[in-house]
């Protein structure tokens, strides 16, 4: 009788489920008291990754800038100009497809060339001092230009002219090419997203729900700084201290009303003292909570799932085997059928099932096959071994485990005990091996058949494991070989008398 190994199996298992039960409740719970803290997090992480996107564009835009910029310069420059007025006054007349809006130089003494309006222009922003911190590029703050009324800004270049002398090359570029990179990014109508200067608080629009202000000057302090409500003021000073400090990123959220808003700045590399400032209002992040929400259930679901999965011991032992299996190097390289030691503790799991399961061992080798590397070649070769391959797949593939043993030799477990049946693949097996030639040229192949010789044997009728039932499958296919090869044949078990049984 077993009942004592019964009792205990049943108490081992329910252990194991309260245990189970128990962590999946705790695990619940967690999940659960951390949802909260999840919701307040999700707006500064989304938020956060839209400023971030919208930085590295910035920036990369930029960085394509000051590349065109260094290789215009560095054109100009070898071809030795002396009269600075002469190149600006050929290069200015057109600049329709380069993306700037005016191109100019200055000479060693410090001299513009330019047009008036820029001139007055670098006396009003002092653009000469930012041409001098060129190394090899520098960038001024954007400014509103008065050629064109509408934000810019100009970039400087180091620039060779004249056997030596140094000077500045300088191109202004509109910012709205800048503006149109922000706005693409933008994932709701309600995202907005400014250029912000830390020193004086301005702000250029970029996307926003009113795309009449894309593009329009203000001043933070006065826009969003005095809408706050009063109790977020000390976190704003403190958001805003943080950019005059240099900081790369930083985030808060601030009620404006009854509107909760995520707000995130970070940092241009190529624009001094510039941030790109985010702003998302929570009421339209209500899309993210619903997926949260989903992945909840989602996450339950799975738990339930695993629970019914603990009832059915059964596929416990297949689970750990597979596991196992799939940490060993199964397939051979060539046929990418198992190799031999896969297949080994593939089968024997299999025959080793608490309830017997029905089988034929099928031992396999191509008939000479030294003899067609020798004739054609070890590249025909390979190709004959592959295509045998494939059509084991596909005769046996979706019934059974097949395996390379090495050099010609295949083996295949099929999960079936019924020889009529085995025998009849067999045969369609050996069609599709005459059908397998060694290259494509009919001349050079001739008369060329490939034929296989094939020794089987049954489970558990022939043998109880899985040696003594390659023991019997090896048996046979001796004798196949012994009468002539190109064939197969079924183990025949005998008594110690040698009678038949």
């Amino acid at each position: 009788m077993n009942f004592p190994n019964e009792i205990s199996g049943r108490i081992s298992f329910f252990g194991m489920l309260v245990i189970y039960i128990v962590i999946c409740g705790i695990g619940v719970s967690v999940l659960l008291a951390s949802f909260d803290l999840l919701i307040r997090s999700h707006d500064k992480r989304l938020t956060g990754d839209i400023c971030s996107l919208v930085t590295e564009k910035m920036n990369n835009s930029i960085r394509y800038m000051t590349g065109s910029a260094e290789n215009m310069s560095a054109v100009l420059s070898a071809q030795g100009y002396d009269d600075l007025r002469e190149l600006y006054d050929a290069l200015s007349t057109d600049n329709s497809g380069n993306g700037y809006i005016s191109i100019g130089f200055i000479d060693e003494e410090g001299n513009i060339y330019a047009t008036p309006t820029e001139m007055s222009e670098f006396e009003k922003w002092r653009l000469s001092d930012i041409a001098e911190l060129a190394d090899p590029v520098s960038i001024s703050a954007p400014y509103r230009s008065g050629m064109i009324g509408q934000p810019v800004f100009t970039m400087f270049t180091n620039y060779t002219y004249g056997g030596g002398k140094k000077g500045y090359l300088f191109l202004t570029y509109p910012l709205n090419e800048i503006q149109k990179i922000a706005y693409t990014e933008s994932l709701t109508n309600d995202t907005d997203i400014w250029l912000m200067e830390a020193d004086s608080d301005n702000i250029i629009q970029c996307a926003g729900s009113n795309s009449y202000s894309i593009g329009s000057w203000n001043n933070a302090l006065l826009s969003v700084r005095m809408q706050i409500n009063p109790e977020y003021q000390h976190d704003y000073i403190n958001w805003k201290n943080k950019m005059n400090e240099g900081e790369k990123s930083a985030n808060i959220t601030y009620k404006i009303g009854s509107e909760t808003y995520t707000q995130v700045f970070a940092k241009i590399d190529f624009m001094h003292g510039w941030y790109v400032v985010v702003r998302i209002p929570s009421s339209s992040l209500s899309s993210a909570i619903q997926q949260f929400r989903t992945s909840v259930l989602i996450f339950l679901g799975i738990l339930f799932i695993a629970t019914v999965i603990m009832f059915i011991l059964s596929h416990k032992r297949e689970t750990e085997e597979k596991r196992i299996l799939e940490n060993l190097s199964i397939h051979d390289p060539l046929t990418s059928v198992m190799n031999r030691r896969a297949f080994d503790f593939t089968a024997e799991q299999y025959l080793g099932k608490m309830f017997k399961n029905e089988a034929s061992l099928l031992f396999i080798d191509v008939d000479y096959f030294k003899q067609v590397n020798d004739k054609f070649g070890h590249e025909a070769g390979d190709r004959i071994l592959t295509e045998f391959a494939a059509a084991l797949r596909e005769l046996f593939g979706n019934e059974g485990y097949i395996s390379r043993y090495g050099g010609d030799e295949f083996v295949v477990l099929v999960r079936s005990a019924d020889k009529n049946k085995v025998s009849r693949q067999l045969e369609l097996l050996q069609q599709k091996a005459g059908d397998i030639k060694p290259c494509d040229d009919p001349e050079e192949y001739g008369d060329f058949l490939l034929t296989f010789s094939c020794g089987a044997a049954v489970f558990p009728d022939d043998a109880d494991d899985l040696k003594s039932l390659e023991a019997g499958a090896d048996s046979a296919l001796y004798i196949v070989k012994k009468n002539g090869r190109n064939g197969f044949g079924w183990y025949i078990n005998t008594d110690e008398t040698g009678k038949r049984d």
